[in-house]
C-alpha cells in the first residue's frame, strides 16, 4: 500500500498526544516508584533492589527519562519517563501494524483504531511499567515463531532480536514464546534452535553487563547469568506467596480461576469482541492469532497467581489483529462497522482520565467485582486534588493505596489506615465525624467494607477511583 507510512505516522502520532495527556493528568501508580528506584540502582549496576524483572527495560526508560527531565526541569511526577514508555509503546505497536497495511488498507486502518481507542491496551501503554511493551514485543516474537520465519538470514536475524529482546524484558513472556517454539521445534531445526538458545542468552547477560550474580541465598556462589535466573526464580516465589485480591465480594490471597475470564471478558470492549465474532465467523487465517490466545489464557487460568489485565494484553492485541481481519462487504456491513467504531471510541472517552479502571457496560458497578490490578493502583491523586478544590473539602481523611506519599499533591491530610508504603503521615483513628476518602482497593483490602457504619453511610465513587462518605 503506496502511503502506509503515512497512516502508521498519524496513528503514531495519535498514540502519543493520547499518551502524553494521560501521562500530564494521572499521578505514579503503585508500581511506577519501584520501577523508577529500580532503574536508578541498575545504572549503578545494582541489580538487587527489585529484581523480579530483568533490568534492560527498566534502565533504558530511566536513562531517556532522565535526560527529558533535564529539559523539562523537576516535576512531581513521572512525566518524563512516561513519555520514553509511549514513544516506545508506539513504535512497537507500529511494527504490528506495517504487514497489516501492506496485506489492506482497511485492515490496517481498522487495527489502528482498535489499538488507539482499546482503553485496557492504552490504560498500561503510558505508565513506567514494563507490562504494555513486553506484551507487544512477544506477540510480534510469537508472530515470527508460528510464521517460521527462519527461512532465509535476514529473517531469522528478525527473529532471534525479537525474542532476545521480549525475554530481557519481562520474563514472563517466556511463558508465551517457549511453548510456541517447542510446537515448532521440529521445523526450527538443530542449528536454528542451538542460536535461538545461545542469541537470546548472550543479549540477557549484555543486559546485566556480563556480571555473575547470586540465585540462592543458602549457596552464596556468583552464577553466570545469575540474575536472570535469579527473575525467574522471584516470579516463582511470587506466584507462590499470593497476594490479596478482592474480587466478587470476597478477598482472595490466590484469586479463583474464573477471575481470568471475567477480567478479560468484562474489561475489553464489546466492539472489539463483536468484531473478533465476526471476524471469527467471515474471515479465515486466524490461526496463529488464536493460538496465540490460548496459551495466554491457558497461563493466566493455571498459574498459582492470579493477576489482571495486564497479564493478559497479549490476548487483548491478538483479538485486535483478529478483528481486524474481517472487511465490510455489503452497505448495512459499512452501516454495522461504522456504529461500532463510534462505540469503540465514545467507550474509550468516557473512559477517560483513568482508562485502567475501564469496564465494559456489562460490567455494572465494576469496583464490587475487581480491585487492585483490574481496577486500582492508586492512580486518581492529581484528579482527586482537583475533586476535593471543586468540593471545598478542607479537613478531611483519606486511606489511599500507593506507593507516592499523596502528601506531595494533596498537602496535608488526615491519614487513616490504609495501604501505602511511603505516606510519610501518621496513622489516625477514623473519625466518623469529618469527611472521609478511601481509595476503591483500600475500601476493600483494608475491610472498611466490613464497617458497619461506613457501610449505613451513602458512598460516592470519585476520580474513578476514590470513595467519598458521607
Amino acid at each position: 500500500m503506496k502511503y502506509r507510512h503515512l497512516f502508521i505516522f498519524l496513528f503514531l502520532f495519535l498514540w502519543v498526544f493520547l499518551g502524553f495527556y494521560l501521562s500530564r493528568v494521572e499521578s505514579p501508580t503503585f508500581d511506577e516508584p519501584v520501577h523508577y528506584q529500580a532503574g536508578l540502582l541498575y545504572l549503578k549496576e545494582d541489580y538487587r533492589f527489585d529484581p523480579i524483572e530483568p533490568p534492560l527495560l527498566r534502565r533504558v526508560v530511566f536513562t531517556l527519562g532522565k535526560q527529558i527531565e533535564k529539559l523539562t526541569g523537576p516535576t512531581l511526577t513521572l512525566f518524563p519517563y512516561r513519555a520514553v514508555v509511549v514513544i516506545g509503546t508506539g513504535v512497537a505497536l507500529s511494527l504490528l501494524l506495517w504487514p497489516l497495511f501492506t496485506r489492506s488498507l482497511f485492515s490496517g486502518l481498522l487495527a489502528s483504531v482498535l489499538f488507539v481507542y482499546e482503553p485496557s491496551l492504552i490504560a498500561h501503554s503510558h505508565y513506567f511499567t514494563t507490562d504494555a511493551f513486553s506484551a507487544i514485543i512477544s506477540v510480534i516474537a510469537s508472530l515470527l515463531i508460528l510464521s517460521e520465519s527462519w527461512k532465509t538470514r535476514g529473517q531469522f536475524l528478525l527473529l532471534l532480536v525479537a525474542v532476545s529482546l521480549a525475554s530481557a524484558t519481562k520474563v514472563a513472556t517466556l511463558a508465551l514464546i517457549l511453548p510456541l517454539l517447542l510446537i515448532k521445534l521440529r521445523s526450527l531445526g538443530k542449528r536454528n534452535a542451538i542460536l535461538l538458545l545461545v542469541f537470546p542468552l548472550l543479549f540477557i547477560w549484555v543486559t546485566y553487563g556480563f556480571r555473575s550474580e547470586i540465585i540462592f541465598n543458602r549457596f552464596p556462589t556468583n552464577v553466570p547469568f545469575g540474575g536472570y535466573l535469579r527473575a525467574i526464580k522471584e516470579n516463582i516465589l511470587l506466584a507462590r506467596r499470593g497476594q490479596p485480591i478482592f474480587f466478587a465480594g470476597e478477598l482472595f490471597r490466590e484469586a479463583p480461576p474464573a477471575k481470568t475470564l471475567a477480567v478479560l471478558f468484562l474489561k475489553t470492549t464489546l466492539p472489539l469482541l463483536i468484531f473478533v465474532f465476526w471476524s471469527l465467523k467471515k474471515a479465515k487465517g486466524n490461526g496463529k492469532y488464536l493460538l496465540i490466545f490460548l496459551v495466554v489464557l491457558l497461563v493466566g487460568l493455571f498459574k498459582p497467581l492470579n493477576f489482571g489485565m495486564r497479564h493478559l494484553l497479549p490476548a487483548v492485541i491478538v483479538l485486535i489483529l483478529i478483528a481486524a481481519s474481517v472487511k465490510p462487504k455489503t452497505i448495512v456491513n459499512w452501516m454495522v462497522f461504522t456504529l461500532l467504531i463510534l462505540w469503540q471510541i465514545t467507550a474509550f472517552k468516557n473512559s477517560l482520565p483513568q482508562t485502567i479502571t475501564y469496564t465494559n457496560e456489562l460490567s455494572g458497578k465494576p469496583y464490587r467485582i475487581f480491585t487492585d490490578s483490574d481496577y486500582d493502583w492508586g492512580q486518581g491523586l492529581l484528579w482527586l486534588r482537583e475533586e476535593i478544590s471543586r468540593r471545598n473539602i478542607t479537613d478531611y481523611q483519606l486511606a489511599y493505596f500507593g506507593n507516592i506519599d499523596p502528601l506531595l499533591f494533596l498537602g496535608k491530610y488526615n491519614r487513616i489506615k490504609d495501604e501505602n508504603p511511603a505516606g510519610s503521615l501518621p496513622v489516625q483513628k477514623l473519625n466518623y465525624a469529618k469527611p472521609i476518602i478511601i481509595s476503591v482497593t483500600c475500601y476493600y483490602l483494608c475491610g472498611y467494607y466490613q464497617d458497619p457504619l461506613l457501610a449505613a453511610y451513602p458512598k460516592t465513587l470519585i476520580a474513578q477511583s476514590f470513595f467519598i462518605f458521607p
